[in-house]
């Protein structure tokens, strides 16, 4: 017999159990969140050879290989280092820090993201495990890398009063218990930054618990106790070296960034090995992945878009310029974790989007398949949450504490020998019910958690430049007609007004909005 698999081990090293027996996601890391057209070509093939020819791109800005047999991931590592490619990690790992485009190919950069970036990622290459760390940078206001939700430590570059530098905030989640991150520094250098990220790393060693992210260090510490800590001797030294970006751009770059439309960030192999061609062929060489799923091609000369165009459509693909921007979602439909196809569901919204003729590219929509929101759906005019409300069956159970060890909210007991729950503090993940070893936990009811007028990166809209705002509930369980109904009542709204959810909420409220739709 062989060796016990050790799923938590492999999930550390960037290989994701899914639903299906001894089948994995692989997750491929790509420096400053770009990948040269020659490796991107060599994960598309990997897909086509080893899984079922499909690659995702993710709202944390790398490509994923699903459905890999357990037997054969050791050749797609093999495969990957052979083109000079490495996993990225997950749980409770620090991450490679997210960042948005070089300075001198985005014209809005204040800062350039991409030397922090660089810096942090040879910073983080020392281990620094134990806990789970997420570092987004953002060059400018427009926040294309959603810091202050997507990054336990995130930095927007800013310019006030004729001083530039990076207003750093911590906090930033989605999952269970959504979190907001607070500023704890304004207009700080890039030294600054990265002392800052420094003393971050010792104090969570120190002060932090098992698991704990920043988020849940603020809220049982308080505001004060962690700026006083994370923002000590800022001004110190720091010689950090950066470990180079491949596709860091020497000098300013012409051209213009096409966005590529994957619906849930979803292509097959053939369409990836288009995307890389033309990468290649009109553009700098590399494609960069967004945090919205849509790849980019950037530094295409405008007199090419026409062609690249013709190219895309013979592949079945096509350019980001009509319908609404890309809908994005997680992979709940074969996760581990889903609760409903979360998938399945965003492809018939974008028919709804077709039938209404809705065309607007600051509306954006997208799915999770369970509360970790993976989807980014706080983050979206409307987001979709797959939920489980679960029940105890108090003859099977046996009051052995399991499903407290799984459940991150603390909101189950045992009391008599026999397990109770707080509905309140339940946030219907259903990873109790999963870890119950008696079946005694099951599923009362399961649904669709609908939100609406969250408002992350704002590659269109410029009226929305620096704000970034979560989501609201608009309603808690309903199945998936009652959500495509719901959402044709918004889109139509929307249509008419020609505002945002969010613009809408705000204008009306949000019980005035929810009457209106609901």
């Amino acid at each position: 017999m062989g060796h016990p698999v050790n799923h938590e081990d492999l999930k550390k090293g960037g290989m994701v159990k899914l639903k299906d027996k001894d089948m994995f996601s692989v997750w491929v890391r790509a420096v400053c969140d770009n990948m040269g057209a020659d490796k991107l070509r060599k994960v598309a093939e990997l897909a086509g050879k080893y899984g079922r020819g499909l690659v995702l791109f993710t709202s944390r800005q790398f490509p994923i290989i699903p459905h890999v047999h357990l037997d054969d991931l050791g050749k797609v590592q093999a495969e990957l280092r052979q083109v000079e490619l490495m996993l990225d990690h997950c749980g409770a790992r620090v991450r490679n820090a997210d960042v948005c485009y070089d300075a001198n190919l985005c014209p809005y950069a204040v800062m350039d993201p991409i030397s922090l970036g660089e810096k942090l990622d040879q910073f983080w290459r020392d281990d620094q495990g134990g806990f789970k760390i997420k570092t987004s940078i953002a060059g400018c206001e427009r926040q294309c890398t959603a810091p202050r939700v997507l990054g336990d430590i995130g930095f927007v570059g800013a310019e006030r009063n004729g001083q530039k530098g990076y207003d750093a905030y911590v906090g930033g989640k989605l999952g269970l218990d959504p979190f907001l991150g607070i500023k704890m520094a304004e207009l700080i250098s890039e030294e600054a930054a990265l002392n800052l990220v420094k003393n971050y790393v010792g104090f969570i060693r120190q002060e932090g618990r098992e698991g704990e992210r920043a988020a849940a260090l603020i809220r049982r510490l308080g505001e004060k106790i962690v700026r006083t800590a994370l923002t000590k001797d800022l001004d110190a030294g720091n010689e950090t070296k950066p470990f180079p970006c491949d596709t860091k751009q020497p000098r300013k770059a012409d051209g213009d960034i096409l966005r590529v439309r994957a619906t849930n960030g979803e292509a097959t192999t053939a369409e990836v090995l288009k995307i890389a061609d033309i990468a290649k062929k009109y553009g700098l060489g590399f494609v960069h992945f967004p945090v919205r799923g849509g790849p980019e091609i950037p530094g295409v000369d405008i007199s090419h878009v026409q062609a690249i165009r013709d190219e895309l459509r013979a592949a079945g693909l096509s350019l980001i310029e009509s319908g609404i921007d890309n809908l994005q979602s997680c992979f709940g439909g074969y996760c581990d974790n889903g609760l409903f196809d979360a998938q399945e569901l965003v492809r018939k919204v974008e028919k709804l989007v077709e039938k209404i003729g809705l065309n607007n590219l600051n509306i954006k929509i997208s799915a999770s398949g369970c509360p970790n929101s993976c989807g980014i759906s706080h983050l979206s005019d409307i987001g979709f949450v797959g939920v489980v409300e679960p029940e105890v069956d108090l003859n099977k159970c046996k009051g052995c504490g399991v499903c407290l060890k799984a459940c991150r909210t603390r909101s189950l007991a045992v009391e008599n020998k026999r397990a109770v729950y707080d509905r309140g503090k339940c946030k219907n993940c259903g990873m109790c019910i999963k870890a119950c070893p008696f079946g005694a936990l099951f599923a009362k009811r399961k649904g669709i958690t609908i939100l609406a007028g969250g408002i992350g990166p704002h590659f269109f809209n410029d009226d929305q430049q620096g704000e970034t705002r979560l989501g609201e509930k608009l309603i808690g369980f309903v199945d998936e007609a009652g959500a495509l109904a719901i959402t044709e009542k918004i889109l139509l709204l929307v249509k008419r007004t020609g505002k945002t959810i969010a613009g809408l909420m705000s204008e009306l409220g949000f019980d005035k909005f929810k009457e209106a739709v609901l």
